[in-house]
Formats: C-alpha cells, sequence, structure tokens
C-alpha cells in the first residue's frame, strides 16, 4: 500500500493513546510496519511485535486504549520486545504513538526517545510549547519571549486541560503565562501577566462595591444598577465607569431619619436630705456662749420685755 493510500484509508492524526488496540492493530497492519511503539510520557517505551497486539486483541483487550500498555505490561499479559536482541534497529520501520500524536519511523528512534515527534509546523513564527515524554519543550520564538525558565517546569505537574495559567518567576519580576492546547501535548503560549492583573485588579473593586452595597443594606437602605441615570433626581446616585467606559449608575435609597422631638426642660429636682424617722434625733451640742453673744441674740421686743418693771402681761397697766 503507498504511503497516499494509507493516509486516506488510516490518518495518523487520529490514532492517539486514547485510541484502542484495534485500531492501532489496523493501522500497523496498513503501514506495512513490523513493530508498535507506545512512548508515554513517563517511563520507557513499550515496544511490540504486531503479532503480539494481535494476541492482545484475541485475549479480549480489544477495546482497551493504547495508554493502557504500561499496566498490561506490569501484570505480564503481554511482553514488551528487547530492542537489544534487533540486530538493525535503525533498518526496522515502527508505528509510533505518544501524546503529541503518532509518526513512523525506524526502532532507532524507540532506543533514544529524548526528543519528541515535532509538528511540521512547529518553527512557525508562533510560539509554541510541546509536553512530551516527560519534559516541556519550547520553539525559538517562544524562547526569545520567556527564555528557558518556562522549560525548567516539571511536565508532570501541567494541569490536564485545554487552557490553563502557569506562574513563572523571574529575577525581575513574576509573570504569568497563558497555556491554550492545538492538539494532544502541544500548546500556544501567551503572556497574560497584564490581563490576570487588570483581572485582579477588577475583582478587588467588585469586591468593594459588593461591600458597600451590604453596607448600605444593613443600614436599611435600597440600591439598584440602572443603564440610564434616574428621572427626576439629580443626586443620591452615582456614574460608574470602568477604564474611561461608562458601566451604568447606581442608584441609592436611604431611609428617612426622624426629626428629633421638642425638648422639653424638666427643672431640677434637688436630691431630699436624707432622714430616717426611725432613727432618734440627735440634739445639737451645747457650747458656751459668751454673754455679749447672749445678748446680741436677743431681739428689741425681747430687750423691752426685761427693762425693769415691763413684762407684757402688765404692758399698758403701770
Amino acid at each position: 500500500m503507498s504511503s497516499k493510500d494509507f493516509n486516506k484509508d488510516f490518518n495518523l492524526d487520529n490514532l492517539t493513546p486514547e485510541s484502542t488496540l484495534l485500531y492501532f492493530l489496523r493501522v500497523i497492519f496498513a503501514s506495512d510496519c513490523e513493530y508498535a511503539v507506545y512512548i508515554p510520557d513517563f517511563g520507557g517505551a513499550i515496544v511490540l511485535h504486531k503479532s503480539q497486539l494481535v494476541f492482545l486483541v484475541e485475549r479480549g483487550c480489544s477495546d482497551a486504549m493504547i495508554k493502557t500498555l504500561p499496566q498490561l505490561s506490569e501484570r505480564n499479559i503481554v511482553k514488551p520486545v528487547n530492542l537489544e536482541e534487533i540486530e538493525y534497529p535503525d533498518d526496522v520501520q515502527a508505528l509510533y504513538v505518544e501524546t503529541t500524536g503518532a509518526f513512523i519511523g525506524s526502532l532507532e528512534t524507540a532506543l533514544n526517545p529524548d526528543e519528541p515527534q515535532y509538528p511540521k509546523w512547529w518553527d512557525a513564527p508562533v510560539p509554541f510549547a510541546i509536553s512530551s515524554r516527560g519534559v516541556l519543550r519550547l520553539n525559538d520564538t517562544a524562547l526569545s519571549m520567556f527564555g528557558t525558565g518556562l522549560e525548567k517546569m516539571n511536565a508532570a505537574e501541567l494541569p490536564e486541560r485545554d487552557e490553563f495559567i502557569v506562574r513563572l518567576d523571574g529575577t525581575n519580576a513574576t509573570r504569568f503565562i497563558a497555556f491554550r492546547k492545538l492538539r494532544p501535548g502541544i500548546f500556544t503560549v501567551d503572556d497574560c501577566t497584564e490581563d490576570l492583573n487588570d483581572a485582579q485588579d477588577m475583582t478587588w473593586w467588585a469586591s468593594v462595591g459588593q461591600a458597600w452595597a451590604k453596607e448600605i443594606e444593613a443600614k436599611g437602605g435600597k440600591w439598584q444598577r440602572l443603564s440610564a441615570p434616574p428621572e427626576g433626581k439629580t443626586k443620591g446616585f452615582m456614574t460608574c465607569e470602568w477604564q474611561g467606559q461608562l458601566q451604568g449608575y447606581f442608584d441609592i435609597q436611604m431611609p428617612k431619619r426622624a426629626k428629633p422631638s421638642e425638648k422639653i426642660e424638666v427643672p431640677e429636682v434637688l436630691p431630699e436630705s436624707e432622714y430616717n424617722e426611725n432613727e432618734p434625733l440627735q440634739p445639737e451640742p451645747l457650747t458656751a456662749r459668751h454673754s455679749d453673744d447672749v445678748i446680741g441674740s436677743i431681739g428689741p421686743q425681747a430687750m423691752a420685755l426685761l427693762t425693769a418693771g415691763q413684762s407684757r402681761e402688765h404692758e399698758g397697766y403701770y
């Protein structure tokens, strides 16, 4: 079968670690390859002769995915080929499957699986990253933008998502790099530090607005978001803008305060002297007085009565 007919019937782009062993077997028989190789991101390559794939399919593993081959090997269901027993591995063709896709090459590649299979457009002037065979690699465009620090990251710690952000700590500042998956194991990378800082700034002011709205509600007020200024009001609302763009209006309605009542003056009541009616009165202490003091305390009428030969009883009879 020519390579043209092969690509028409079996597109290698459809062969991934999630493909079944039965599909793997069909593709390898259509490609005229003798060996099937799976290179996991972590661990050594699993090399099988195509007859071993036939054996697995007949044993009921036809629906098992290619990425389960390391587990099947550990359970001794299948024994991988020892490449040292093959005399000329460089002359033997094999069908390879790894995270980034599938390709056809010599068995020599399985002996030294350090470099992943790069896509044809890898050297395009676009920042690309590839995560395969346990390492993360960048193309020249990405290296010129981010340096080699990004390649030092542990590929095993990358999230298994189509889009994610990683933090890159540098000597000058911290940067945030966005990964967007193009195909399994291959991503575009972009510096999103400024966008992320703007998003964090927006989150901060949004939390301030929510705290303020809760404070208004706690005081018995009401608020509403409007797209136009409230009719008939010139105050009591705010115009909301972000980076010069109008976002709407914030209308606030607080409860009216009750007028304070007039103050009534209450005369001051002097405190009553402490007196216990059951307690007998104590006589005032007697003190000696001078004669002049006694005379000085007598009024004029009493003095007249004390005049010699006069008293009030006999007044007017003498």
